[in-house]
């Protein structure tokens, strides 16, 4: 029985990051030809409609938008509309923090986000971090810094001001940091070319 029962968790623990994968991806992939694929389907008709469309029109628009980004004029029309998205009440709320959460993410256009990876000192426990915000105006203690902790196996995080003393900058990408922190570093260390 013990051997049925390791040999049942040796398939689950293949299958299931497998499974989850390509149901996330399917989930993706169906909610955008859901959103697309019916403004498509209804400019060319059910009989010219090839399912799909709605996820290559979506990575079209997705690769238009950054290449008018890069352009200096339309860049200044993008900044100038999500300056008066960030000034309607019901919107800003929505759209101020994602747009932060985004600055999180690593540029490839940069190297890095801005963002620097640390390790805080938390009373004797090492956790690591994200260094968010230097010099916090907003209240009156000097010399603290806001640092960004992301839970493992979940969306979300703490973010504590700590003393700028007890934070260690460590020499490791964000985008690894992340990864990382997210799976609890269990993920094992990738040979190097």
């Amino acid at each position: 029985m013990k051997e049925l029962n390791r040999i049942f968790f040796k398939g689950l623990i293949l299958l299931l990051p497998i499974g989850l994968t390509f149901y996330f991806l399917f989930w993706v992939s169906a909610s955008l030809e859901a959103l697309f694929g019916s403004v498509v389907q209804l400019a060319v008709g059910e009989a010219l409609y090839i399912p799909g469309t709605g996820i290559v029109l979506t990575v079209l628009l997705v690769f238009l938008v950054g290449l008018l980004a890069h352009n200096y004029f339309t860049n200044q029309l993008f900044r100038w509309f999500t300056g008066k998205l960030e000034q309607f009440p019901l919107i800003k709320v929505i759209y101020n923090p994602l747009r932060d959460l985004m600055a999180l993410l690593p540029n490839r256009e940069q190297g890095q986000s801005g963002q620097k990876v640390v390790l805080v000192d938390l009373q004797g426990v090492q956790v690591m971090g994200l260094v968010t915000r230097e010099g916090l105006a907003e209240i009156a203690e000097p010399g603290l810094v806001s640092v960004y902790v992301p839970f493992s196996y979940m969306l979300g995080g703490m973010t504590v001001l700590v003393p700028a003393d007890k934070v260690r900058k460590v020499d490791v990408p964000v985008d690894q940091a992340i990864k990382l922190s997210v799976t609890a570093w269990i993920k094992k260390r990738e040979k190097e070319d």
